[in-house]
Protein backbone atom coordinates (compact mmCIF):
# COMPACT_ATOMS: atom_id res chain seq x y z
CA UNK A 1 0.00 0.00 0.00
CA UNK A 2 1.34 3.40 -0.98
CA UNK A 3 0.25 6.50 0.88
CA UNK A 4 1.10 9.70 -1.03
CA UNK A 5 1.90 12.57 1.29
CA UNK A 6 2.35 16.28 0.85
CA UNK A 7 5.32 17.38 -1.26
CA UNK A 8 8.08 19.48 0.29
CA UNK A 9 8.00 23.13 -0.63
CA UNK A 10 11.09 23.90 -2.65
CA UNK A 11 14.07 21.95 -3.89
CA UNK A 12 16.87 23.48 -1.85
CA UNK A 13 20.04 22.00 -0.46
CA UNK A 14 21.14 20.05 2.57
CA UNK A 15 24.53 19.54 4.10
CA UNK A 16 26.13 16.17 4.76
CA UNK A 17 29.02 16.21 7.21
CA UNK A 18 31.42 13.28 7.05
CA UNK A 19 33.67 12.87 10.08
CA UNK A 20 36.61 10.49 9.71
CA UNK A 21 38.97 9.58 12.56
CA UNK A 22 42.13 11.73 12.58
CA UNK A 23 40.89 13.87 9.68
CA UNK A 24 39.23 17.26 9.53
CA UNK A 25 35.46 17.42 9.06
CA UNK A 26 34.51 17.54 5.37
CA UNK A 27 31.35 19.26 4.14
CA UNK A 28 29.84 17.62 1.11
CA UNK A 29 27.68 19.70 -1.18
CA UNK A 30 24.10 19.60 -2.20
CA UNK A 31 21.75 17.29 -4.05
CA UNK A 32 18.07 16.77 -4.68
CA UNK A 33 18.19 13.03 -5.42
CA UNK A 34 15.71 10.67 -3.78
CA UNK A 35 16.34 8.99 -0.42
CA UNK A 36 14.52 5.81 0.62
CA UNK A 37 14.25 4.88 4.31
CA UNK A 38 13.42 1.21 4.97
CA UNK A 39 12.30 0.00 8.39
CA UNK A 40 10.34 -2.85 9.95
CA UNK A 41 7.60 -1.30 12.09
CA UNK A 42 5.62 1.90 12.42
CA UNK A 43 7.74 3.94 14.91
CA UNK A 44 11.15 2.56 13.77
CA UNK A 45 11.72 5.74 11.79
CA UNK A 46 12.37 7.54 15.09
CA UNK A 47 16.04 6.51 14.85
CA UNK A 48 16.48 9.02 11.99
CA UNK A 49 13.43 11.24 12.46
CA UNK A 50 15.40 14.53 12.54
CA UNK A 51 17.39 13.47 9.48
CA UNK A 52 14.24 12.75 7.48
CA UNK A 53 12.84 16.09 8.59
CA UNK A 54 15.95 17.91 7.42
CA UNK A 55 16.09 16.15 4.07
CA UNK A 56 12.44 16.79 3.24
CA UNK A 57 12.50 20.33 4.63
CA UNK A 58 15.38 21.24 2.37
CA UNK A 59 13.98 19.72 -0.78
CA UNK A 60 14.95 16.05 -0.88
CA UNK A 61 12.31 13.62 -2.08
CA UNK A 62 12.00 11.19 0.82
CA UNK A 63 10.19 7.85 0.70
CA UNK A 64 9.56 5.63 3.72
CA UNK A 65 8.98 1.86 3.65
CA UNK A 66 7.40 0.13 6.64
CA UNK A 67 7.59 -3.63 6.16
CA UNK A 68 5.17 -5.00 8.77
CA UNK A 69 1.66 -4.07 9.84
CA UNK A 70 2.54 -3.72 13.54
CA UNK A 71 -0.45 -5.86 14.46
CA UNK A 72 1.22 -7.68 17.36
CA UNK A 73 2.56 -4.68 19.24
CA UNK A 74 -0.06 -4.85 22.00
CA UNK A 75 0.35 -2.46 24.93
CA UNK A 76 -1.96 -2.40 27.94
CA UNK A 77 -2.22 1.39 28.02
CA UNK A 78 -3.60 1.49 24.45
CA UNK A 79 -6.35 -1.07 25.03
CA UNK A 80 -6.36 -2.23 21.40
CA UNK A 81 -6.50 -5.91 20.52
CA UNK A 82 -3.89 -7.60 18.34
CA UNK A 83 -4.74 -8.17 14.71
CA UNK A 84 -6.70 -5.90 12.40
CA UNK A 85 -7.75 -3.31 15.03
CA UNK A 86 -4.15 -2.67 16.03
CA UNK A 87 -2.91 -2.78 12.43
CA UNK A 88 -5.47 -0.13 11.49
CA UNK A 89 -4.44 2.09 14.39
CA UNK A 90 -0.74 1.77 13.59
CA UNK A 91 -1.36 2.55 9.92
CA UNK A 92 -2.85 5.89 10.99
CA UNK A 93 0.10 6.48 13.30
CA UNK A 94 2.57 5.75 10.50
CA UNK A 95 0.76 8.21 8.23
CA UNK A 96 0.78 10.83 10.99
CA UNK A 97 4.52 10.44 11.56
CA UNK A 98 5.39 10.42 7.86
CA UNK A 99 3.39 13.57 7.25
CA UNK A 100 5.11 15.37 10.12
CA UNK A 101 8.53 14.40 8.75
CA UNK A 102 7.65 15.61 5.25
CA UNK A 103 7.82 12.17 3.63
CA UNK A 104 6.75 12.28 -0.02
CA UNK A 105 5.33 8.74 -0.08
CA UNK A 106 4.78 6.10 2.58
CA UNK A 107 5.01 2.49 1.39
CA UNK A 108 3.23 0.08 3.74
CA UNK A 109 4.07 -3.52 2.78
CA UNK A 110 1.68 -5.04 5.36
CA UNK A 111 3.78 -8.10 6.20
CA UNK A 112 3.32 -10.11 9.37
CA UNK A 113 4.50 -8.30 12.49
CA UNK A 114 7.12 -10.37 14.29
CA UNK A 115 6.92 -12.97 11.55
CA UNK A 116 9.52 -12.03 8.97
CA UNK A 117 11.72 -14.99 9.93
CA UNK A 118 10.11 -17.47 7.54
CA UNK A 119 10.99 -18.36 3.95
CA UNK A 120 7.56 -17.18 2.79
CA UNK A 121 7.67 -13.79 4.48
CA UNK A 122 11.30 -13.16 3.63
CA UNK A 123 10.50 -13.94 0.01
CA UNK A 124 7.58 -11.52 0.06
CA UNK A 125 9.70 -8.86 1.73
CA UNK A 126 12.40 -9.18 -0.90
CA UNK A 127 9.89 -9.07 -3.77
CA UNK A 128 7.96 -6.08 -2.44
CA UNK A 129 11.02 -4.11 -1.40
CA UNK A 130 12.69 -4.74 -4.76
CA UNK A 131 9.59 -3.34 -6.47
CA UNK A 132 9.74 -0.16 -4.40
CA UNK A 133 13.44 0.28 -5.09
CA UNK A 134 12.93 -0.23 -8.82
CA UNK A 135 10.07 2.28 -8.84
CA UNK A 136 11.65 4.96 -6.65
CA UNK A 137 15.21 4.54 -7.98
CA UNK A 138 16.79 6.09 -4.90
CA UNK A 139 20.27 7.52 -4.77
CA UNK A 140 20.55 6.31 -1.17
CA UNK A 141 18.80 3.79 1.07
CA UNK A 142 18.84 4.13 4.86
CA UNK A 143 17.93 1.08 6.95
CA UNK A 144 18.96 -0.92 10.01
CA UNK A 145 22.44 -2.40 10.28
CA UNK A 146 23.25 -5.88 11.62
CA UNK A 147 22.70 -4.75 15.21
CA UNK A 148 19.08 -3.93 14.37
CA UNK A 149 18.66 -0.97 16.71
CA UNK A 150 16.96 -2.65 19.66
CA UNK A 151 17.98 -6.03 18.26
CA UNK A 152 14.44 -6.99 17.19
CA UNK A 153 14.59 -9.86 14.66
CA UNK A 154 12.37 -7.93 12.23
CA UNK A 155 14.79 -4.99 12.36
CA UNK A 156 17.77 -7.19 11.55
CA UNK A 157 15.96 -8.98 8.75
CA UNK A 158 14.75 -5.82 7.02
CA UNK A 159 18.29 -4.48 6.95
CA UNK A 160 19.61 -7.82 5.72
CA UNK A 161 17.11 -8.05 2.87
CA UNK A 162 17.73 -4.45 1.80
CA UNK A 163 21.45 -5.26 1.75
CA UNK A 164 20.85 -8.44 -0.23
CA UNK A 165 18.92 -6.54 -2.89
CA UNK A 166 21.61 -3.89 -3.25
CA UNK A 167 24.54 -6.30 -3.38
CA UNK A 168 22.89 -8.83 -5.70
CA UNK A 169 22.04 -6.61 -8.67
CA UNK A 170 24.72 -4.56 -10.47
CA UNK A 171 22.22 -1.80 -11.24
CA UNK A 172 21.51 -1.36 -7.53
CA UNK A 173 25.14 -1.35 -6.43
CA UNK A 174 25.36 2.29 -7.47
CA UNK A 175 22.96 3.03 -4.59
CA UNK A 176 24.58 4.25 -1.39
CA UNK A 177 23.27 1.94 1.31
CA UNK A 178 23.60 3.41 4.79
CA UNK A 179 22.87 1.84 8.16
CA UNK A 180 21.21 4.12 10.73
CA UNK A 181 22.90 3.53 14.08
CA UNK A 182 23.81 5.20 17.36
CA UNK A 183 27.35 5.61 18.74
CA UNK A 184 28.14 3.23 21.56
CA UNK A 185 30.26 5.79 23.38
CA UNK A 186 27.46 8.30 23.81
CA UNK A 187 24.91 5.59 24.57
CA UNK A 188 26.95 4.50 27.60
CA UNK A 189 26.52 7.90 29.23
CA UNK A 190 23.01 8.71 27.95
CA UNK A 191 19.93 9.09 30.17
CA UNK A 192 18.31 5.64 30.38
CA UNK A 193 15.18 4.58 28.53
CA UNK A 194 13.53 1.42 27.26
CA UNK A 195 13.81 -0.40 24.97
CA UNK A 196 17.59 -0.29 25.10
CA UNK A 197 19.51 0.14 21.86
CA UNK A 198 22.57 -1.66 20.52
CA UNK A 199 25.30 0.85 19.81
CA UNK A 200 27.98 0.79 17.13
CA UNK A 201 31.63 1.75 17.59
CA UNK A 202 31.92 5.48 17.06
CA UNK A 203 34.68 5.28 14.46
CA UNK A 204 32.51 3.14 12.17
CA UNK A 205 29.82 5.82 11.99
CA UNK A 206 31.67 7.84 9.38
CA UNK A 207 28.67 9.67 7.89
CA UNK A 208 27.30 12.25 10.30
CA UNK A 209 24.54 14.59 9.24
CA UNK A 210 23.94 17.79 11.16
CA UNK A 211 20.34 18.81 11.78
CA UNK A 212 18.71 21.83 13.38
CA UNK A 213 16.66 22.03 16.56
CA UNK A 214 13.47 22.33 14.49
CA UNK A 215 14.29 18.92 12.98
CA UNK A 216 14.75 17.45 16.45
CA UNK A 217 11.33 18.87 17.37
CA UNK A 218 9.80 17.45 14.17
CA UNK A 219 11.24 14.03 15.00
CA UNK A 220 9.80 14.18 18.50
CA UNK A 221 6.41 15.27 17.20
CA UNK A 222 6.44 12.44 14.66
CA UNK A 223 7.35 9.98 17.42
CA UNK A 224 4.40 11.31 19.45
CA UNK A 225 2.07 9.92 16.76
CA UNK A 226 2.82 6.38 17.97
CA UNK A 227 0.53 6.50 20.99
CA UNK A 228 -0.40 2.82 20.87
CA UNK A 229 3.21 1.84 21.59
CA UNK A 230 4.43 4.23 24.27
CA UNK A 231 3.10 6.11 27.25
CA UNK A 232 3.96 9.83 27.44
CA UNK A 233 6.52 9.03 30.13
CA UNK A 234 8.20 6.39 27.97
CA UNK A 235 8.29 8.76 25.00
CA UNK A 236 9.83 11.51 27.11
CA UNK A 237 12.59 9.18 28.34
CA UNK A 238 13.36 7.95 24.81
CA UNK A 239 13.44 11.53 23.52
CA UNK A 240 15.96 12.45 26.23
CA UNK A 241 18.15 9.48 25.31
CA UNK A 242 18.07 10.23 21.59
CA UNK A 243 18.63 13.98 21.96
CA UNK A 244 21.68 13.32 24.12
CA UNK A 245 23.15 10.66 21.83
CA UNK A 246 22.55 12.58 18.61
CA UNK A 247 23.84 15.87 20.01
CA UNK A 248 22.71 17.53 16.77
CA UNK A 249 23.87 14.84 14.32
CA UNK A 250 22.33 11.72 12.81
CA UNK A 251 24.80 8.83 12.57
CA UNK A 252 25.10 6.53 9.56
CA UNK A 253 27.45 3.77 8.45
CA UNK A 254 28.05 2.84 4.80
CA UNK A 255 27.24 -0.86 4.42
CA UNK A 256 30.59 -1.68 2.79
CA UNK A 257 32.73 0.76 4.73
CA UNK A 258 32.63 3.69 2.33
CA UNK A 259 30.13 5.58 0.24
CA UNK A 260 30.47 4.40 -3.37
CA UNK A 261 30.56 7.79 -5.04
CA UNK A 262 30.21 10.82 -2.79
CA UNK A 263 30.70 13.25 -5.66
CA UNK A 264 27.96 11.67 -7.75
CA UNK A 265 25.44 11.64 -4.91
CA UNK A 266 26.25 14.80 -3.00
CA UNK A 267 28.48 16.91 -5.23
CA UNK A 268 31.98 18.09 -4.34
Amino acid sequence: MRVPLSRPAAATAFLFVVSLPCYATTALAQSSRTVLAVFAHPDDERVIGPLLSRLSRQGREVHLVIATDGSKGVRDHAGIAAGEPLAAARKLEAECAAKRLGVRELHLLGLEDGGLASFENLGRLRTELAKVIASVRPAAIITFGPEGGTGHPDHRLVGNVATQIVQADPQHRTIDLLYASLPAGRLRTAPPSTPTVNGVADDLLTVRVRFENRDLVAGQEAFACHRTQYTPEEMAAINRTLAYVWNGSAYLRPWNGAMRDKAKLFGR
